[in-house]
């Protein structure tokens, strides 16, 4: 039960767009449960609000471990792959869940922008990760 109210704590931090309070009571969630995919996906998707692309990435990756037959892992996985600028990656992982989920929106998306991206002129991406390094709490 302590896992859940972890979790319902960083579900409410998420949805007011306290990112990091958010991450907190999902970490807590974790430790008390690291076999929750959601608690993974959770804290990916407030990495990525965060431009913590590699921490989402990791994230999204042991979720998609934990729970191979879950599609929007895979939408995260891809996410953070995809502003990592690693578009094979995200285009792979893309494929992936699409296999589990063919009329998923999200992931369609995901792999059209991985794909255009991929055949763009360098640097003609999204950008983002500006200011991304400043800031950092002791």
């Amino acid at each position: 039960a302590k896992a859940g109210e972890c979790k319902a704590k960083g579900n409410t931090a998420f949805q007011a767009k306290d990112y990091p309070e958010a991450i907190k009571h999902f970490t807590e969630a974790i430790g008390h449960d690291p076999t929750d995919h959601v608690f993974f996906s959770n804290r990916s998707a407030c990495y990525a609000s965060l431009e913590k692309y590699d921490e989402a990435l990791s994230d999204g990756a042991e979720c998609v471990r934990l729970k191979p037959d879950w599609p929007k892992g895979y939408t995260r996985k891809g996410l953070a792959e995809f502003f990592l600028k690693k578009y094979d990656d995200a285009i792979d992982t893309y494929k992936a869940g699409l296999k589990l989920a063919p009329e998923d929106a999200a992931l369609k998306e995901g792999l059209k922008k991985a794909s255009d991206a991929k055949y763009e002129v360098p640097g003609a991406g999204r950008g983002g990760g500006g200011g991304l390094f400043g800031g950092f709490d002791p």
